[in-house]
């Protein structure tokens, strides 16, 4: 996911007998997830369903295997169908080209929220990777992710060919930026205090109203909404800043309140230097042009703080199918679960049996990999799943459709719904909302040099060069453990830049780049250090499945997230055809909300089909969120 500002959250609990999580959470989804899945190990609800319970689940990242998984476990008879040779999605961990003594690759999301950190039992991730009594002895293996500002081997910030802002230093230099303390530069400094304030602004309302049992945050957050929604993120970083007496005392009446509580109160000098320093997470320029909504869902509700790298579960050895021969319904070869990365969790959901039950959804449901979905048909009887190997289709009771929504754009045709079940605005917003490109180049590293005496290159560094951000970093629980780099990680505009080239050009670009900096500002040569010869680089937009890496939206475009957010509560009971994943979900970030929208599907799904649910302290009618009918 897309970092963001490295904010220390104070929790603030609920009730708990409240379905109201505690805080930070997402501002949208305000239920506690967590409460719900800790008192259901048997499974959400016990369905009433004959032989109505075959359900199609298209793709298998983490909010398809979720679905599954879940469904699964209260007795549906699921298949998966996987348009690419692999499970795991947007989880994407890449064994490292010289072993597995070294720290795997994450070619995707790499930096995990817990809200607001581990422990904390406030996130679905936090559930299935540390909590679920499946997972017994072995839970995840976390480590702080070495965010700029936060790496223990210091932050470098290159600017203007090092010269600094306004071309204050004399020769090139990197401009310190050490763990826990803010930018050495006096103009990077009054920018970052800009940003915490900020952040303690926007708190205010959330603080006051978030964890009440009451309509007073919808009504809050409503009004919020309105006011911020029709702003670009660089709209918002230009936008006066207010006191917080002045806010205070604008969400003492939320009568009157207009939902305006600030911006950053930025010059468009600072704007610039903004788009490279970011704010304790790497560049933020590239995402000027989205939503000041998705940059405040994405930042202020818990997304971006005490971040995490999964490393691997632990004792995996001892976990079903370990490092053995696996394959899908077809007969073809898997890739063998080392349940290591953020990667693990996929393999975990599909191998390793739920609570109380002696097989995995590997063994008890029919995967097919290398199978795109190219038609859901609504005929008599329920819904026919086209795919290119089986024209004739596979009638199914149920159908959830986890893949992104380009991908689903440019190789799925839905035929037979009517407006009433698969509204063209539906359609619509499918066919218009954005999704962003981004690039990782990552290389082996010989030494974890940031731990070498002499050394004087930062672990991590941010440039308004074209690498834009660079990351070192290693795995803990390994001792052999090298460390890997990642040379360059770019996000939209950025990383189209780079598109052209291939893996040895983006390479060799790179590489020099990186000598030169480091060789100008510090003396030393970062590539001497690099595992040159075994380059890993994707590019997201150009990978047919996905099409993309996340969505982000535009402003003035609520309407169509509101729609995607709802179309499970509102219209697949009658269509029998469900939608889970980030790419439907309103929220900032890739795994959290694929997992929240994922099993905000299955409960829309268990109550469509009259499921009792089992823990008897939740209610659906009364205690899970609603949402407009639009």
């Amino acid at each position: 996911m897309k970092p963001g500002i490295s904010f220390n959250f104070e929790t603030i609990k609920s009730d708990a007998s409240s379905w109201i999580p505690s805080f930070p959470n997402p501002a949208d989804f305000r239920f506690d997830y967590y409460r719900l899945l800790n008192n259901s190990p048997k499974g959400l609800a016990s369905p009433n369903l004959g032989f109505n319970n075959k359900v199609a689940v298209i793709g298998a990242g983490s909010a398809g295997m979720t679905t599954a998984r879940e469904l699964f476990r209260c007795g549906f008879d699921v298949t998966i169908y996987e348009a690419s040779g692999r499970i795991g999605g947007r989880l994407y961990t890449i064994p490292n080209p010289n072993g597995d003594t070294q720290a795997g690759m994450e070619m995707g999301a790499m930096r995990m929220p817990f809200f607001a950190k581990p422990g904390s039992e406030n996130s679905i991730l936090g559930y299935y990777l540390n909590k679920e009594a499946g997972v017994k002895n072995n839970n995840a293996i976390l480590t702080p992710f070495p965010n700029p500002g936060s790496a223990d081997g210091g932050t470098g910030i290159y600017i203007n060919r090092g010269y600094g802002p306004n071309n204050q230093y004399q020769t090139p230099t990197l401009i310190d930026w050490n763990k826990g303390d803010m930018p050495n530069n006096e103009t990077l400094q009054e920018l970052t205090k800009k940003v915490s304030d900020f952040g303690k602004n926007f708190s205010i309302p959330a603080n006051n109203f978030y964890t009440q049992d009451n309509t007073l945050w919808s009504v809050c957050w409503g009004k919020m909404v309105g006011f911020y929604e029709k702003m670009t993120f660089n709209d918002l970083v230009l936008e006066p800043a207010m006191s917080q007496q002045n806010i205070l005392n604008a969400i003492g009446n939320l009568d009157t309140f207009d939902g305006n509580v600030g911006g950053f109160g930025m010059t468009k000098e600072q704007t610039e230097l903004l788009y490279t320093i970011g704010t304790g997470d790497g560049s933020w320029g590239a995402f000027y042009s989205i939503s000041a909504l998705w940059f405040l869902r994405c930042t202020f509700f818990g997304f971006d703080s005490n971040l995490q790298t999964v490393e691997a579960l632990k004792n995996a050895q001892s976990l079903p199918h370990y490092n053995s021969a696996v394959k899908d319904y077809n007969n073809v070869a898997l890739k063998p679960p080392t349940y290591e990365g953020i990667q693990a969790l996929v393999e975990y959901l599909f191998y390793v049996p739920p609570f109380g039950m002696d097989e995995s959804l590997y063994e008890n449901s029919k995967l097919f990999v290398n199978t795109p979905v190219t038609s859901i048909d609504k005929v008599n009887g329920g819904l026919l799943v086209v795919t290119e190997d089986n024209p004739d289709g596979e009638l199914y009771n149920f159908v959830t459709v986890s893949s992104t929504q380009w991908a689903a754009q440019l190789s799925m045709e839905f035929n037979g719904f009517t407006q009433e079940e698969l509204p063209q605005a539906k359609l619509t917003t499918e066919n218009t909302q954005h999704n962003i490109s981004s690039c990782k180049l990552f290389f082996p590293l010989k030494q974890k040099y940031w731990e070498l005496p002499g050394n004087k290159i930062p672990q991590i560094m941010v440039t308004d060069t074209y690498i834009q951000d660079m990351y070192a970093l290693n795995w803990n629980s390994k001792s052999e453990d090298n460390g890997v780099l990642l040379a360059s990680y770019t996000w939209e505009d950025d990383s189209l830049k780079l598109l052209p080239f291939n893996e040895q050009e983006l390479s060799d670009l790179v590489l020099t780049k990186l000598k030169e900096i480091t060789t100008s500002t510090t003396g030393q040569d970062i590539t001497q250090y690099v595992d040159t010869n075994n380059p890993v680089t994707i590019q997201w937009i150009k990978e047919p499945s996905y099409i993309g890496c996340a969505k982000l939206y535009r402003s003035h475009n609520e309407s169509g997230n509101m729609l995607d957010l709802s179309y499970n509560q509102n219209y697949a009971k009658a269509s029998g055809l469900y939608f889970a994943g980030e790419n439907y979900s309103v929220e900032g970030g890739w795994t959290e909300p694929a997992l929240r929208s994922a099993l905000d599907c299955v409960i829309q799904l268990l109550n469509n089909a009259g499921a009792t649910f089992n823990f008897q302290y939740f209610n659906y009618d009364s205690d899970y969120p609603k949402w407009p009918n639009l």
